[in-house]
């Protein structure tokens, strides 16, 4: 196989894949608390080098020849995105590191950072995204009074009627962002352990954070991989075509 034609090809698929995390980001540009994921490339040692079993096939020339690039798994940018207000009392936003709980599925604990939350019919505190029991500091699912007003503290503890409810927003923090996978409707499952979140971190009611998609950054990154993904396309033309003309080099007419 000709190598510069896999180095190329490999170039191509690397930039399709960032493309696809690029365009999931921008559509996500206005969502509540979205946090933008990140692509990770790492440049591929020869294949001699990444399988022992490959060294005896190894060619002389292209021996300390590289693999190209290749996709190496995502990451989730945390930063913090800026607070708008709201008007709605059960909007809640946290200005800090950390996630709120929410229920999943299976009874597991999931985490998100979009408080755009909403009382329901029974009482419930419920993500108005999917429908998700918001939990407290326990693990159970938040009930409240839908007929008084609620006021949650910066300390995640809820009041209504002047008075504590004895009951708190269940938060949550992560050691590393790369415990974290996306399970689809804005919210994160953790793998490993969840710590406690920072004393700083604050509960502000009345607000939500917004998306952490910077539409303009990911537009320029998409032109890039844009011209990258040409780039490689055009070598693999090119080099198709090379092997073509060598192909008739000696060919009686």
């Amino acid at each position: 196989m000709n190598y510069g034609l896999y180095l190329s090809a490999m170039g191509a698929r690397t930039q399709m894949e960032r493309q696809a995390v690029i365009s999931n980001n921008l559509a996500n540009s206005n969502t509540t608390g979205f946090k933008r994921d990140l692509m990770a490339m790492q440049s591929r040692l020869n294949a001699a080098y990444e399988d022992p079993k490959m060294f005896p096939y190894r060619l002389p020339v292209v021996k300390d020849q590289g693999g190209g690039v290749l996709p190496v798994g995502d990451g989730i940018d945390l930063s913090q995105s800026e607070l708008e207000n709201s008007a709605n009392p059960t909007d809640l936003a946290l200005n800090g590191k950390g996630f709120f709980t929410v229920a999943g599925d299976n009874g597991e604990k999931l985490l998100t950072r979009d408080g755009h939350f909403l009382i329901d019919q029974s009482g419930k505190l419920v993500t108005a995204s999917g429908n998700r029991a918001v939990l407290d500091n326990t693990g159970q699912p938040i009930t409240l009074n839908p007929g008084l007003p609620v006021v949650f503290g910066i300390d995640g503890m809820i009041s209504q009627g002047g008075a504590e409810t004895g009951v708190k927003l269940g938060l949550a923090d992560v050691a590393d962002s790369r415990q974290l996978i996306k399970r689809g409707g804005n919210v994160m499952r953790a793998q490993g352990d969840l710590a406690q979140v920072p004393a700083e971190t604050q509960v502000m009611q009345y607000k939500l954070e917004t998306s952490g998609v910077e539409p303009m950054v990911e537009i320029v990154n998409m032109m890039e991989g844009q011209r990258a993904f040409e780039a490689n396309t055009r070598m693999m033309s090119y080099q198709d075509t090379t092997l073509s003309q060598l192909n008739t080099v000696g060919r009686v007419a």
